[in-house]
């Protein structure tokens, strides 16, 4: 490689100086290479003697302008004062280790290489991590670390580029002397004068490449403000009519983007720098805004409330495929894994989960693995958890670890655990594809996988009270869920209405208590009952008589629905123990006693929180019926109890989350960071497609540049304009 001299035309922006040159002298080998200032005439007289301080004649040399000559005439002045290879720099920048010795061994990886041009936060074509766009420095990484950042998030290979930019352009003495200097009589004052020398490059089968391992701050810039627009439009149509495939190929490279994986890569490291990382395993996140499934519902509301703290990623299978969507504080991505034909009918092990789940820990610097549910996933995270070191948590949202019809419903009639002798072979053949009694081998397994986890989490005592009767030597930590919620104004008056309403809330199927309100409804003329909720249920999907079929509903409309109805007693008699019931809270919070089994969650926070009455369970309606008018034969007492739910308060999302975070914020891995740059660049390269465009909306392609997207001034060619947009989106 031949020396280099570093060429910095310097016109005013006094305040840019010295950071500019002390990070130059820094960072580059001026034994061998020479720093070349020249001041264009400053008119701010802190300029030049700021300058004479820095040079000495040797390796660092100052050059004066007698006059002004523009941003061209400057540069090429100190071009002709060297001989060597040249760099040209801007003023307002700030360079990285190394940043000449890589971008030297870019121009002569491959022959016939005229310029190269490296990444920056604002350059254009070359802006990362959001491409096309100016960026700003994060404020918790320094210039230093960010550049190192993006050396290891780079790929190999050669990147052509459709023109160079002169923020820090290095230039090749072969392709000076063959094509000359830049057209100081076009483009005196500088804008669209490397553009020009870059097309001349290429009409002498020169290449412009890019230095996609080497970092460059470049600030905004200081000079020639006033003049910017004006400049932008004239010159801008001169590159047009003298290179007419201009916009071509600034359009093709906006189409191709070449440089996509590379802002990804960049992009994740920096949202990912000093921050906890947390993983969430689940089974479901479709459409998570709108999901009213508990255990999405759930994470979702954790997530929204710590996402500000700590980076959550969620891994999930969704068509066949796995899908990561990570949430930072301020945005969100997504990564795309390919299919796996993993986890049969019982989930233990798959090669090719295991490896997916050990890119995810080293790429994303996972901290904490948050198991939520298990379908569609393989043990093996366990295994790879305990590999990294990383704490392992795991939420039993239902008895999915006991049995795989989730709910323990035996043949859809009654709770499992009422059974002697069960048929479990039949029961899980009619719910699931599974042919075979599996139970003993299921729960061996889980009690293997259980019992690897830092902590095992609940959501009730009553869940803990029959999960560990399987699994009796596991250490189970109760958190109740939140919900945000707010109490209603309902207040209820028995008197300003003649019969009492009951309703039951939710999806109506039998093992809700469909046959007894069925039941009840034929046989009691003392009530009128309501059905909030979608009837899976025939009997039960119109009204007719005392029954008032409302059908599905708004989860915020329920208080007003209760209220305007006036609604006296909520039934909720599941037959299956509830692991914790969000429409408990969500009635409760709506001013109204509730009637269940004491059974699961519900009977455990109806009697803790005096939120209104149990029974023993019973496919009985007459005694559901007897209990009901006993509440209301009561009226101290029913009033008693309605003033206990009034004045309850409901655990909220922000509590909640704070439980969590508490354990979150305790524990973290001992992942080799500095491997996690390498791992993340194989994901990006070998195991996921990319679904959302890094190029964003408001940078409009090359439409609001300074430099290059001069083009916002002039024509712009209708397929340019299509193709940008197409990239946008």
């Amino acid at each position: 490689m031949n020396k280099c001299d570093v060429i910095i035309p310097i016109y005013n922006a006094y305040d840019c100086l010295s950071p500019c040159i002390d990070s130059v002298i820094k960072n580059t080998d001026l034994n061998n290479n020479r720093l070349i200032l020249i001041d264009d005439k400053s008119p701010d007289e802190r300029v030049l003697p700021l300058l004479e301080k820095y040079a000495n004649g040797k390796n660092i040399i100052l050059l004066k302008n007698e006059k002004n000559k523009g941003f061209v005439g400057t540069v090429n002045k100190g071009m002709k004062y060297s001989t060597n290879d040249v760099l040209l720099l801007n003023s307002d920048t700030e360079v990285t280790n190394d940043w000449l010795k890589k971008i030297q061994e870019k121009a002569y990886s491959e022959p016939n290489i005229a310029t190269v041009t490296p990444l920056s936060n604002n350059a254009t074509l070359v802006s990362v991590p959001i491409g096309l766009q100016r960026n700003q420095l994060p404020e918790n990484i320094d210039i230093e670390t960010y550049g190192k950042m993006v050396e290891e998030s780079a790929y190999d290979g050669v990147i052509d580029l459709p023109t160079s930019h002169g923020f820090c352009l290095f230039i090749k003495r072969e392709a000076l002397d063959a094509v000359g200097y830049f057209d100081e009589e076009k483009y005196g004052l500088g804008y669209g004068e490397e553009t020009d020398f870059s097309f001349r490059c290429l009409d002498f089968g020169y290449r412009n490449i890019l230095c996609q391992n080497t970092y460059i701050l470049h600030k905004e810039s200081q000079s020639f403000s006033e003049k910017r627009e004006k400049l932008a439009k004239e010159h801008g149509e001169m590159i047009q009519k003298e290179y007419p495939i201009y916009n071509a190929r600034i359009g093709y490279w906006c189409q191709t983007f070449p440089i996509l994986k590379i802002c990804e890569n960049i992009y994740y490291q920096q949202e990912l720098h000093d921050r906890k990382n947390i993983l969430m395993v689940i089974h479901d996140w479709n459409d998570v805004e709108n999901n009213l499934g508990g255990t999405t519902m759930h994470v979702y509301d954790i997530i929204k409330k710590i996402r500000n703290k700590i980076n959550v990623h969620v891994l999930y299978p969704q068509n066949g495929i796995y899908k990561l969507k990570s949430y930072f504080k301020n945005s969100e991505k997504e990564l795309k894994f390919g299919a796996i034909d993993s986890c049969n009918n019982i989930p233990m092990n798959n090669h090719i989960y295991k490896d997916m789940i050990e890119n995810i820990i080293t790429a994303l610097r996972i901290d904490t693995i948050h198991i939520h549910h298990m379908i569609g996933h393989c043990m093996d995270i366990i295994d790879v958890a305990k590999e990294y070191n990383v704490y392992s948590m795991i939420t039993l949202h239902d008895y999915y670890s006991v049995c795989p019809t989730i709910n323990m419903l035996y043949n859809m009639e009654t709770f499992c655990e009422n059974i002697k002798n069960p048929d479990c072979k039949n029961c899980i053949k009619s719910k699931t594809l599974i042919q075979n009694n599996i139970i003993p081998k299921w729960r061996n397994n889980w009690y293997n996988f259980l019992k690897k986890f830092d902590k095992v989490i609940v959501p009730t005592k009553s869940v803990e009270k029959i999960i560990s009767k399987y699994y009796k030597d596991i250490k189970y930590t109760v958190i109740e869920h939140g919900i945000d919620i707010e109490n209603s104004d309902y207040v209820i008056d028995l008197s300003s209405h003649e019969k009492k309403n009951i309703a039951f809330v939710g999806v109506m199927v039998k093992h809700k208590g469909a046959e007894i309100l069925e039941n009840m409804i034929k046989n009691s003329s003392n009530y009128t009952f309501h059905l909030f909720g979608e009837s899976q249920y025939e009997p039960l999907s119109s009204s007719k008589g005392c029954f008032v079929y409302h059908g599905r509903y708004n989860r915020n409309d329920l208080p007003t629905l209760l209220k305007d109805n006036n609604i006296d007693l909520v039934c909720m008699l599941s037959i299956t123990p509830e692991t914790f019931s969000y429409t408990l809270s969500e009635v409760s919070a709506a001013g109204v006693p509730v009637l269940s089994f004491d059974i699961g969650a519900l009977g455990e926070r109806i009697n803790r929180d005096n939120l209104g009455w149990t029974l023993k369970y019973t496919n009985d309606y007459k005694k559901v019926l007897s209990k009901i008018d006993d509440i209301f034969g009561n009226e101290k007492q029913y009033y008693k109890v309605v003033n206990d739910v009034v004045k309850h308060i409901n655990k909220s999302t922000s509590d909640m989350a704070e439980d969590y975070y508490d354990i979150y914020k305790k524990n973290s891995s001992k992942i080799d960071k500095k491997k996690s740059y390498k791992s993340l660049q194989s994901v990006l390269e070998k195991n996921y497609e990319v679904k959302e465009s890094v190029v964003s909306q408001e940078a409009l392609a090359i439409m609001n540049s300074i430099r290059w997207k001069i083009a916002s001034k002039i024509r712009v060619p209708n397929f340019i304009k299509k193709i940008i947009k197409k990239v946008i989106k």
